[in-house]
């Protein structure tokens, strides 16, 4: 399995010349990538690709001579992120996804050596990375695995060094104890066990510090220093923000995972639901989507399963069967045919729980790779 390990970097003021350097040509040549693309098929109706692209760098670093100055992996590899980014278009074309557009200075933040040892290695308790020096890193915990590429990465406060790494698989947990999870707003979940979490709200909370900092930044100047001064300090609060955030997911994902397997969740299509503007904030707060990517690596991580099942109804059903259509103002379910009366968030967690042992086998991903699902069922 993959694993990602991120480390701060405390670079000296050359160094982080350097850096920015290298980022400026990685921009320069991305920007060129999507301009050639662009005008060979607008003129010449002529469609090119990333080793077309690749094999014409040298004849383009000729031409740009401040460009031999940077690694030349770093500048292979941004040419290789337009190439992902039209495949991506052409791939969900209609589906949300547009056109590529040109990097400003400040929308592209990394640069990746693509393999490690070249260009890229430890150099006793520092990182040595090519044209740029020996880095003071602060390794906080050690490395397990193989390491495959390191990205550099600018953010607001400071330089970090992200190593994708090789792990072995992990063994089957001993577990079994299947859980069903309902996701929400005025609960941030509920298990089909009756537990529920309270939602932090962390945008919410520091709704007043956004709307001061962003009307600091109004205030300045456009290019002067005290405008780059409150722009970075709206960006430190995001920053903030985000990271409470994902610290969260990983606290309740952990927890999550190994106390449950496997563990179901609903298949949901968030990028619909953010249309609804009375709710968008919200779910946006709540970043669903991240916390069931990050719940999904964390069970795998500990040997068990997350498996998404389909959550059309969930909400309007209970656990007998019947159909118990409500709104989103109701928030007790009442079901008529078998009495029962309970919080909707845990009769839908425990809708979900029922869909998903009683999913066939062979339906969707992960079913036959993870044993403690048939192990749930059969029980």
């Amino acid at each position: 399995m993959r694993k990602t390990y991120e480390f701060r970097l405390r670079p000296t003021k050359p160094q982080e010349r350097q850096m920015v350097q290298a980022l400026n040509a990685c921009r320069f040549v991305y920007n060129w990538g999507v301009e050639d693309r662009k005008n060979l098929w607008q003129y010449c109706r002529v469609g090119t690709s990333f080793n077309d692209q690749s094999r014409y760098l040298k004849h383009f670093k000729a031409e740009n001579p401040f460009l031999k100055g940077v690694y030349a992996h770093l500048l292979q590899e941004a040419l290789k992120r337009v190439d992902k980014a039209f495949v991506a278009f052409f791939k969900h074309y209609g589906k949300g996804h547009g056109y590529p557009r040109f990097k400003g200075r400040d929308q592209y933040d990394s640069f990746t050596f693509k393999q490690w040892l070249h260009g890229a290695r430890f150099n006793g308790k520092r990182l040595s990375l090519s044209t740029i020096g020996r880095v003071r890193i602060v390794l906080h915990r050690s490395i397990e695995g193989q390491i495959k590429t390191c990205t550099i990465k600018r953010r607001a406060d400071g330089w970090y060094a992200l190593f994708s790494v090789i792990c072995a698989d992990p063994k089957s947990s001993e577990v079994n104890n299947p859980v069903g999870i309902d996701v929400g707003l005025k609960s941030f979940a509920a298990l089909s066990t009756g537990e529920k979490t309270k939602n932090p709200r962390y945008l919410r909370i520091n709704e007043r510090n956004f709307r001061i900092a962003q009307r600091k930044v109004s205030r300045r100047r456009k290019g002067s220093s005290r405008r780059k001064k409150a722009v970075r300090h709206l960006r430190l609060i995001h920053q903030r923000v985000a990271r409470c955030r994902r610290s969260f997911h990983f606290t309740e994902a952990n927890r999550l995972s190994k106390r449950f397997n496997p563990i179901f969740v609903e298949k949901l299509n968030i990028r619909n639901m953010v249309r609804n503007h009375r709710l968008a904030k919200s779910i946006s707060d709540a970043s669903w989507s991240q916390f069931l990517g990050i719940l999904s690596r964390s069970a795998e991580s500990a040997g068990g399963a997350c498996v998404a099942v389909e959550a059309r109804g969930t909400s309007q059903k209970c656990v007998c069967g019947e159909a118990v259509p409500k709104d989103l103002l109701i928030r007790v379910h009442r079901c008529l045919r078998c009495g029962l009366v309970e919080d909707r968030d845990v009769v839908s967690a425990r809708v979900i729980l029922q869909r998903g042992l009683g999913r066939p086998f062979g339906e969707g991903a992960g079913s036959n790779r993870h044993p403690m699902i048939r192990e749930a069922v059969a029980r």
